[in-house]
C-alpha cells in the first residue's frame, strides 16, 4: 500500500468531536468532567501504546501490575474505524492486479487512523470480516495498522468475482455488523468507510451505532463506474457477493433512471446520517487521498 508519503501531509490534522466525552487516559482534548489538569481522577489498566510516564511506579512496586493515572482535565477521544472489507469494496476485472476501489478506501482508513495516532487519541478499526486491531494510541502503531488492513484484501478470484465469495467467507451483512460493535463500543468517534451496497440495508446498524454513544461519521465510497456507468448495451449483471444474475438493456433512459435512483438513495443516506448529528461524505474513490482528506473533510468540518 502505497501511503506514507500522503501521510506526511495529514501530521497536523486532528478531528473534531462534536460532543464532550470522558476519554480512556489523559490527552489532549477537554473532559466532560471539571477539575484541574494536575488533579487525580482514578487508576486504569496499562495497555500497549500508554505513555510510559503516565505509569504510577509505586503501584506498580506494591502490585507488580501497571496502572495509569488519569486526570480529570484532559482526556483523549477514542476513535472507531470501521472499515468494510466485502467482496463489493474490492471487487475488480478480471486480472486486474489489484482494485481502484479497495486500494482507496484502504488508504482512507489508514489516514484516519494516522491522524488519530499522532494526535494521541485512542484508535480501534474492525473490518466486515470481524477482525479487530487496537485499542493502539501512538502514531508508531500507523504500521501496524497498515499490516492489519493488507491482511483484509481478498483473493484475486473472489475480487474478479471469479469465485463466490459465499463459498470460501461468511457474506457480509452490515447491520448485523454494526449491531454487534455497539454493544460494547465505548463512547467516541465512529468512522464507517462502507460503499453500503447490502440487500438488507443499513439503517438498524446505523441506528445501533448512533444510540450507543458514538458520534457518527460516514465516508460512502463508491467508484466513478458506480457514480456515472459508462457502460450501455444488452448486459447480464452478476452480484460478486451473492453470484445472483439478471439481464438488463442499458440505453439513455435506463442510464438516467439509475443516476436518478443513486441522487435518492445518497441523499436519503446523507439524511439519515444529519438527523443523528453525524456526518456524511460522498466520496469518488477515482479521487486522491490528499484531495479527500485536505479539501473535502476539511470543508465539511470532519477535521481541523
Amino acid at each position: 500500500m502505497q501511503i506514507e508519503p500522503i501521510l506526511r501531509s495529514l501530521s497536523s490534522l486532528q478531528f473534531v468531536q462534536p460532543r464532550r466525552r470522558p476519554g480512556v487516559t489523559t490527552g489532549e482534548r477537554r473532559s466532560p468532567r471539571r477539575g484541574r489538569s494536575v488533579e487525580f481522577a482514578d487508576y486504569r489498566d496499562y495497555t500497549p501504546g500508554d505513555d510510559p510516564r503516565r505509569v504510577d511506579w509505586n503501584i506498580y512496586a506494591r502490585l507488580e501490575r501497571p496502572y495509569i493515572k488519569l486526570y480529570e482535565d484532559e482526556e483523549d477521544l477514542t476513535v472507531h474505524v470501521l472499515l468494510d472489507a466485502s467482496p463489493s469494496m474490492q471487487w475488480r476485472e478480471e486480472n486486474a492486479p489489484s482494485s481502484p476501489k479497495w486500494e482507496r478506501a484502504s488508504q482512507l482508513a489508514v489516514a484516519m487512523c494516522y491522524i488519530t495516532l499522532i494526535s494521541g487519541d485512542r484508535l480501534v478499526i474492525e473490518t466486515s470480516s470481524r477482525a479487530r486491531y487496537g485499542p493502539k494510541r501512538g502514531v508508531a502503531a500507523t504500521s501496524g495498522v497498515i499490516e492489519f488492513i493488507e491482511r483484509e484484501t481478498l483473493p484475486a478470484e473472489i475480487a474478479d468475482g471469479r469465485v463466490s465469495p459465499n463459498r470460501v467467507t461468511q457474506s457480509t451483512n452490515l447491520n448485523n455488523w454494526w449491531k454487534r460493535y455497539a454493544l460494547d463500543a465505548r463512547p467516541g468517534l465512529c468512522i464507517v468507510i462502507s460503499d453500503f451496497l447490502d440487500p438488507d440495508g443499513y439503517a438498524d446498524g446505523l441506528n445501533a451505532l448512533g444510540s450507543s454513544r458514538l458520534d457518527l461519521n460516514v465516508l460512502h465510497t463508491l467508484s466513478p463506474a458506480e457514480l456515472d456507468p459508462e457502460f450501455a448495451g444488452d448486459l447480464r449483471l452478476r452480484d460478486i457477493e451473492t453470484s445472483a444474475t439478471q439481464d438488463i438493456s442499458l440505453d439513455d433512459a435506463a442510464l438516467n433512471q439509475y443516476r436518478q435512483r443513486l441522487t435518492q438513495w445518497t441523499g436519503e443516506l446523507s439524511e439519515f446520517c444529519r438527523r443523528r448529528g453525524g456526518k456524511y461524505h460522498l466520496t469518488d474513490t477515482g479521487e486522491a487521498v490528499e484531495k479527500i482528506v485536505l479539501r473535502d473533510l476539511r470543508h465539511a468540518g470532519w477535521i481541523a
